[in-house]
């Protein structure tokens, strides 16, 4: 066993690294995985480098071997990579494993080629469940010492136990498939020889949940509790207070309940998205963003909401007469918060006047289009799939809709009432 040694002043870029310790010029006793390694400035560049790891066991070695690494990164313009290059090297911690994943998900690493088409959401949701086993290994181990091939059997069984107690059995489920995913994006992509220790694991039996639709007289329950319930909220943790009143939230209400669309697709309805057919019906004509999301092609895909009566006179209050064709926000259109703000807004306020008005079902806001839709079968039968685009539709040419389309889409906007009415 010899241990490394560097000068005072030693050559620039060259220090002592610690295998184990996953720092350079550790002061710790893991001779035995100790190795010279230098990192190199990349010219034209604030802060980029290329590290090495060299195979001199004395100082002197290291020097000429760090001259000739240099020479030769020189000569091929920085470019060609050094099979002992550490960009190369799968010996980095599990955290540093979860910010390359990260970077994976988002399409910002060296794998551009394998960019996946995920929303930030997702990402977000998958990165945090790494950090939750991150934390709960960090309990018995050291994690900056610690690597993706350090995860063992018992890390798997304590986290599994953390697990059980803190998260529902969907969220669960959900949480371990990420990390298996994780730890394939790590054996498959990054190349790293280990199996996958999250590979086998017993799911939670899922609770086939009933849904539930909203009445009519729930829903004037809770636009009249927007007006009459306290809307302050003291969280819980940190105590921090809310207000959960907003302007737009009744609005937003029936615009939800009486479109069927999404919490994105609704927040921003315009006035000039609304179109009418060679029959004279009218419909609103959106982007459908979470199919556009999914498929990985150019082709913009088209969704079609029809305006039946009770939408159309819910929009005549809101001036439709005046502003249809205006490129304008439908709700809220002097609005000072972004998109995502207004549709947790939307999300939590319903939420909160819900249970304000004593409603004890197992409802949301995304319970509004579930009364959609049921109100639409009952009408269009198997012929829903097109109204709410669970089912594949060609774009529209201007103004021209496929007949079956126009079919589902007409027969919604002249015959569907919601809650039944006539």
């Amino acid at each position: 066993m010899i241990k490394l040694t560097l000068p005072k002043n030693p050559h620039k870029g060259l220090k002592i690294f610690c295998r184990t310790c996953r720092v350079d010029n550790r002061k710790c006793r893991h001779y035995d995985r100790q190795v010279y390694r230098v990192r190199i400035h990349i010219p034209g560049t604030k802060n980029a480098t290329k590290s090495f790891y060299l195979e001199a066991v004395n100082y002197n070695d290291a020097v000429i071997e760090c001259a000739l690494i240099e020479k030769e990164l020189i000569q091929n313009g920085f470019e060609k990579v050094n099979q002992t290059d550490s960009d190369s090297l799968t010996d980095y911690s599990i955290g540093d494993a979860v910010v390359k994943y990260r970077e994976y998900m988002e399409g910002k690493s060296k794998y551009a080629h394998l960019k996946k088409n995920l929303t930030q959401d997702h990402i977000d949701e998958c990165v945090r469940f790494c950090w939750k086993l991150i934390e709960n290994v960090a309990l018995s181990k050291n994690i900056k010492r610690t690597r993706p091939t350090d995860i063992k059997i018992e890390d798997v069984s304590n986290f599994y136990k953390w697990a059980e107690q803190n998260y529902s059995s969907a969220t669960f489920n959900k949480c371990f498939k990420a990390i298996r995913t994780f730890f394939e994006f790590l054996i498959e992509v990054e190349n790293i020889e280990m199996k996958n220790p999250f590979r086998k694991f017993v799911p939670k039996p899922s609770i086939t949940k009933i849904i539930d639709t909203i009445t009519e007289e729930e829903f004037i329950r809770i636009l009249t509790a927007v007006d009459t319930i306290d809307p302050i909220v003291k969280l819980r943790g940190k105590g921090k207070i809310e207000n959960r009143y907003k302007p737009f939230l009744k609005d937003g209400f029936k615009l939800f309940l009486l479109t069927g669309g999404r919490r994105e697709e609704v927040v921003d309805l315009k006035w000039s998205d609304i179109y009418s057919t060679p029959q004279g019906v009218k419909l609103f004509i959106i982007d459908n963003l979470k199919v556009n999301r999914i498929k990985k092609d150019a082709k913009e895909r088209k969704k079609y909401i029809g305006i039946n009566a009770d939408l159309e006179d819910f929009l005549i209050e809101l001036g439709m007469n005046e502003k249809i064709g205006k490129d304008e926000y439908i709700l809220s259109p002097n609005r000072d918060r972004i998109t995502k703000t207004m549709m947790n807004d939307l999300s939590k306020g319903f939420t909160h006047y819900k249970k304000g008005a004593g409603i004890k079902k197992d409802i949301s806001l995304s319970t509004l289009r579930k009364t959609y839709l049921t109100w639409h079968h009952q009408v269009l039968g198997n012929d829903t799939g097109l109204v709410s685009s669970h089912s594949t539709t060609q774009v529209l040419e201007k103004y021209y809709l496929d007949p079956k389309v126009l079919t589902a889409v007409e027969i919604s906007a002249l015959k569907v009432r919601v809650f039944g009415k006539k």
